[in-house]
């Protein structure tokens, strides 16, 4: 039982570490402004970014993977907790975005809380009449 509770422990450690901090680097925060139901925030994407080298060279794509961890990090800058996301209630991806022709996005963020320490996050990601992606996610303050 203690070899299988170790495991589990320095696997959560090595999660910890591989966190990767995508604001500042892969993203800036253009400007904040507050609404009735929660945040807008319109983030400037950065096509320099070795991500997108990767994904793809001459079709610059945001992956998926990305516009969570944004989300998240956004919502880490609401709550000024850390977050770990528990559960997926909803993604979907509606159009591609490519940094060369929407280097600026609004992600606009309502939060509720589900519970202790629970907090359901629901974002859409837009700019002007262009949606993007539609999110609802569960994370639980660490």
């Amino acid at each position: 039982m203690f070899a299988r509770s170790a495991h589990l422990s320095q696997k959560k450690e090595i999660v910890n570490e591989c966190n990767m901090i995508l604001k500042d680097n892969y993203f800036r925060i253009k400007n904040l402004r507050k609404t009735e139901t929660g945040f807008d925030y319109v983030v400037e994407l950065n096509p320099e970014h070795f991500i997108y080298q990767a994904h793809f060279p001459e079709n610059p794509i945001t992956p998926g993977v990305c516009i969570i961890q944004i989300c998240k990090e956004l919502a880490v800058e609401i709550l000024q907790c850390n977050l770990f996301l528990k559960k997926v209630h909803n993604i979907k991806f509606l159009n591609v975005i490519n940094p060369l022709e929407n280097n600026e996005v609004t992600f606009s963020i309502t939060l509720s809380s589900e519970e202790e320490n629970m907090y359901k996050i629901s974002t859409d990601v837009y700019h002007k009449d262009i949606r993007f992606a539609k999110l609802s996610m569960l994370f639980i303050k660490q």
